[in-house]
């Protein structure tokens, strides 16, 4: 499980890097794409987030690949249209992925993005180069009781829409914080609120039901493609154990730690993150 891999120094970024918005009609998909070469990379983010959290990830990735990073379906640009269950959302990144001409590529997929991931490499082994699961929610049921804390009948509901309405005024002071913001804990997290707080509640209720009515810890086993689990050090929401596990269970994966990181590792220390995939998902160079 775990491997050593040889470090593969990332290219210093330039505007030619910078990722350009684009919308999938076929998918109905709003996506940012950087790069114009090398193996395609399919970025899935977890519920809540937005493919800007990518954006650090595909400044450094764009020099060697084609990397590709989707609103997922019922957040941003992307509209819902009924894709609630994970299988669905795995579906639509498919529809996606064809779209844009992409046969074979890696997948990338954050937290519930991870468990999206996972389906769809189980479902679609042939599409999947590599696979790379950052703090994946594949094991719900396993996950702290407080991020069940949506979900209630009557309270879960008022609790998310009075979340989301005190986040509103933070976008005052976030909207400044540069996507590439070079990591850290508070300017991030500000970052990431104020975008949750830009999605459609009605939408984000039913993804989470969507993800906690999906445990697939036990058909990891079946994932056949070469496979990287990557871990926040102080992760409250995914625990290193639970990741741990996941990476037990998938046969010959890595696994990986980043200090300091806690359940954004790409937006928390994005030039690590980075370096882990770029070690991952490029040949090894003799």
């Amino acid at each position: 499980m775990y491997m050593a891999r040889k470090r593969h120094p990332p290219t210093t970024p330039s505007d030619l890097h910078k990722p350009v918005q684009h919308f999938c009609n076929a998918s109905q998909m709003a996506y940012l794409a950087a790069g114009t070469q090398g193996t395609p990379v399919l970025l899935l983010h977890g519920w809540s987030s937005f493919k800007e959290i990518w954006w650090s990830t595909m400044l450094a990735l764009a020099p060697h690949v084609r990397a590709f990073a989707p609103d997922m379906p019922g957040h941003g640009d992307t509209p819902l249209m009924g894709s609630v269950q994970m299988r669905q959302l795995a579906e639509r990144a498919v529809r996606f992925a064809r779209a844009r001409g992409l046969s074979r590529f890696v997948l990338v997929g954050h937290s519930m993005g991870g468990n999206v991931a996972a389906e769809l490499a189980l479902a679609h082994p042939e599409l999947i180069e590599r696979l790379v699961l950052a703090d994946p929610a594949t094991q719900p049921q396993d996950m702290p009781a407080y991020t069940r804390s949506y979900l209630g009948p009557l309270g879960g509901w008022a609790a998310l829409r009075t979340s989301m309405a005190l986040a509103r005024p933070l976008d005052l002071v976030a909207r400044y914080v540069p996507h590439d913001h070079g990591g850290g804990l508070v300017r991030p997290a500000l970052r990431r609120v104020a975008y949750m707080a830009q999605h459609d509640a009605d939408a984000l209720r039913a993804l989470l039901d969507g993800l906690f009515a999906n445990p697939i810890g036990g058909r990891l086993a079946h994932i056949q493609v070469p496979t990287l689990v990557v871990s926040g050090e102080y992760d409250p929401l995914v625990p290193q154990p639970l990741s741990r596990q996941v990476a037990q269970a998938i046969p010959g994966a890595q696994y990986h730690v980043i200090r300091g990181a806690a359940h954004n590792p790409m937006d928390e220390r994005p030039q690590e993150f980075a370096q882990i995939l770029l070690d991952f998902i490029l040949p090894t160079q003799v």
